[in-house]
């Protein structure tokens, strides 16, 4: 099977790419913006996929690319995802995100009309619930209540006139939060593993700044998630969306508990209104029963360890730059 993997160098995407690699008979080719960094290439087992360098609302580019490749598979991660800030930047989020997404559809339905497409969308769509909703399951209402969670709805139904025009084997995931070595920007988890790394090579002062450290997450290793991409890719039925979720809520401040405890700094703790969502979902829990359905997943990384290994690479990091 040939995967062609949008956004392969990103987060997600070379977590995805080094498990791909593992697996017999797994072709890989990439679209990103840029080649992938080396110590990404390193990490590899065998040789690197062919990576595409294209700005992916070059219609004419990426049509060239998925022509040439003719991909059995396409599994489409290449987003701004963008919650914080994303006020700032809606216009962009959703040209990115949206019409991005119509012109990779697009492509594919005239260059691998028989491919299998896994769209990456988010457990933001289903905005804020009211407790008694809780577990959140795929027929839960979809709330968006901040740009980028509102493109990501779009996202859903851009992939989902495909299946329904054309009979395309789209599968849509909706992952819940998800954390690990080589997450960058500012979400909550590597922008504490950052100050803390910062603080103890010195070059940071003492003082942690945060946001709402009350609000709960659903939380699962990044290792984990791609698993239940590829499950979902070689097994989930076109036309239907997927929860990826643990199924259990951690609080920000148990999170940031973890990391104090592993980290040689000792901050004061400084709350920043700027860092306040003005939508912030108090609690998201997410009901992962429909893809465990599909075959044996579970999460297998504990938190403390995707913790863990979030601040080690980190600090790897911050020595890069000393």
């Amino acid at each position: 099977m040939k995967i062609l993997i949008t956004g392969i160098n990103g987060f997600a995407g070379s977590h995805l790419t080094r498990f791909l690699g593992t697996l017999p008979d797994v072709q890989m080719a990439g679209l990103d913006l840029a080649p992938p960094p080396a110590d990404l290439v390193q990490s590899l087992e065998g040789a690197p996929p062919v990576v595409h360098c294209c700005d992916m609302g070059d219609t004419g580019k990426v049509t060239e690319i998925i022509s040439r490749e003719k991909p059995d598979a396409v599994i489409h991660l290449a987003a701004r995802a963008q919650v914080a800030g994303a006020w700032e930047n809606a216009a962009g989020i959703m040209g990115t995100n949206v019409v991005c997404t119509q012109v990779l559809m697009q492509a594919v339905h005239e260059q691998a009309p028989g491919a299998r497409v896994l769209l990456i969308s988010s457990s933001e769509v289903y905005g804020k619930a009211a407790p008694e909703e809780f577990p959140l399951t795929e027929t839960s209402p979809l709330r968006p209540n901040n740009p980028y969670s509102t493109s990501k709805v779009a996202q859903e139904f851009v992939g989902r006139q495909y299946y329904e025009a054309f009979g395309m084997h789209v599968v849509i995931a909706r992952p819940f939060n998800h954390i690990g070595p080589r997450q960058v920007g500012n979400f909550v988890v590597p922008a504490f593993a950052r100050q803390l790394a910062e603080m103890e090579a010195g070059i940071k002062e003492p003082v942690l700044r945060v946001g709402n450290l009350e609000s709960s997450r659903d939380f699962t290793d990044v290792r984990d998630i791609v698993r239940a991409y590829y499950l979902l890719l070689t097994a989930g039925a076109a036309g239907e969306s997927y929860n990826v979720a643990s199924g259990k809520a951690f609080k920000i401040s148990e999170m940031l508990d973890i990391l104090l405890e592993y980290s040689q700094a000792k901050p004061a703790i400084e709350p920043i209104p700027e860092l306040m969502r003005p939508s912030d979902t108090p609690v998201v829990i997410g009901d992962s029963s429909k893809l465990r359905a599909l075959g044996a997943w579970e999460p297998q990384v504990p938190i403390a360890q995707s913790l863990r290994d979030t601040l080690d690479f980190w600090r790897a990091e911050v020595q890069k730059k000393l």
